[in-house]
């Protein structure tokens, strides 16, 4: 091959490489820029260690005479190019995570039965047609009214508490109910034999229009400090089912700027009263059974605080957040169970066995509120290190996406990446429960058919807990 061609081909190749480069850094550079999370002294050391490096390899490039070198030159051109292409990967599924999981447009959904009794002839929802149908009287009155009156004529019975709406069934008052999911494992529980001596003959969804989560204006955005509510319901599958019982119920206070959160654990079975309501008490955790917007409500109004956003996962997402940064190292005070006495491994599985056992602690459910503080940090300090990050960093996202919802804007969670990033020491982590006594009194949601377990509140422990998440948010 002559001089000629050579120059030719090589002069060529110098353009391709060179757009091989520039393309890949442009679009590695336009994802980085969209994202925003990387703090403004670490993009300038980048940008002038980048631009170097193009100066090095163009040199390098263009300026090599014999074949040897100039073939060479394109190898860390590649492997840049490489480079750029792979966090751009990076950048491009983070990018998608947080625009999917902040303030989003998700279609959220009710699921409700008819059930009657086991003894009773009826099969199908054709064959309650003239028959009385009770349901509870909630905001969803009209939709359920909707859902049915396409189907068959019927009477209307409505109840006003859950117990009556069970009792209304079991003495034949009412041919059958129609129930939300969430209540009906509610009643399912709370009343004796009631599953054994039911059944369901016709299920529906709710679509419903307004969208769950809050959006929030630029003023209502706070990234230097918050109180985040995180909500454990007692359900497996799709997250988008807006209700059911919240058996975990962490406060989440997190202040930027000293790098400390403070854990605050309420008692599932807290004897309060719920936002909007009067009269009986209730357990904290019906309140999810009302929505999670009653359940944020009425922790503002025990703590007297404002909560800013709020977290809501279901087993599903327990489990397959531990699964994939392969478990979690818990030290148990008790055996039960496959979990022994001192330090144990915990897969997905269980970690949720060890979040919700009760029944192996004499304290119980202060205990279990306490196990659940246990796994949530335990998640945090795994995350937190850098080789667990970087190496399962994809597999976490794919995990978490669809498995929770929130209303955290986009604007916190790029800004508490960024400040990790300026800053890669570890978070202070802190827990406490408030605590109460083993009571038994009716509730507001199963009326006063029933007296359920409950636990009165030790309201100094309330006391402490205000006056903790106060210091909390004010340390700078």
């Amino acid at each position: 091959m002559n001089k000629k061609y050579k120059s030719i081909i090589f002069s060529f190749l110098n353009i391709v490489f060179t757009m091989l480069l520039i393309g890949t850094f442009y679009t590695f550079n336009y994802y980085l820029v969209n994202l925003d999370i990387i703090p403004f002294k670490l993009l300038f050391k980048g940008y002038i260690a980048i631009g170097i490096l193009f100066i090095v390899l163009l040199m390098f490039m263009y300026l090599s005479k014999k074949v040897f070198f100039k073939i060479l030159s394109y190898i860390p051109v590649m492997i840049c190019s490489f480079a750029f292409i792979v966090m751009t990967g990076y950048l491009h599924n983070t990018n998608s995570f947080i625009e999917n999981v902040s303030v989003k447009e998700e279609k959220h959904y009710l699921n409700y039965s008819v059930v009657t009794l086991k003894a009773e002839k009826y099969q199908s929802i054709s064959d309650l047609v003239n028959e009385d149908i009770s349901y509870f009287d909630d905001d969803y009155l009209l939709s359920i009214k909707n859902a049915l009156n396409k189907l068959i004529g019927y009477e209307e019975v409505l109840a006003y508490d859950i117990g009556t709406l069970a009792n209304s069934l079991l003495d034949r008052e009412v041919s059958a109910i129609c129930v939300e999911d969430s209540i009906l494992e509610l009643i399912n529980d709370e009343v004796e034999d009631f599953r054994d001596n039911i059944k369901v003959i016709y299920t529906f969804k709710i679509d419903l229009d307004d969208n769950v989560v809050n959006v929030f204006s630029e003023d209502d955005i706070k990234n230097d400090h918050f109180i985040l509510y995180i909500s454990g319901i007692d359900q497996y599958g799709d997250v988008n089912n807006v209700r059911g019982r919240s058996d975990v119920n962490i406060l989440a206070i997190v202040n930027m700027y000293t790098k400390h959160i403070l854990l605050v654990n309420t008692p599932r079975d807290y004897y309060v009263q719920l936002a909007g309501t009067k009269g009986l008490k209730d357990k904290l955790t019906h309140a999810g059974i009302y929505g999670i917007e009653k359940s944020v409500n009425t922790l503002e109004e025990l703590y007297d605080i404002d909560i800013d956003y709020y977290l809501k996962v279901n087993f599903n997402t327990l489990i397959n957040v531990v699964d994939v940064i392969g478990g979690v190292d818990i030290y148990s005070d008790s055996a039960f169970g496959n979990i022994s006495k001192g330090w144990n491994h915990l897969d997905g599985k269980g970690a949720l066995a060890y979040s919700r056992e009760r029944y192996a602690y004499i304290t119980g459910d202060n205990h279990r509120g306490a196990n659940q503080q246990q796994v949530i940090t335990a998640i945090i300090d795994k995350v937190s290190q850098s080789s667990v990050l970087i190496k399962k960093y994809n597999s976490i996202l794919s995990a978490l996406d669809g498995s929770f919802q929130t209303n955290i804007p986009k604007s916190v969670i790029t800004s508490f990446i960024r400040l990790q990033l300026n800053n890669m020491s570890a978070w202070q982590v802190e827990s406490m429960a408030v605590v109460g006594t083993d009571s038994m009194n009716y509730t507001y949601s199963m009326g006063t058919n029933y007296l359920l377990y409950v636990m009165e509140p030790d309201l100094e422990s309330v006391s402490n807990a205000k006056n903790r998440i106060n210091d909390v948010l004010v340390e700078e």
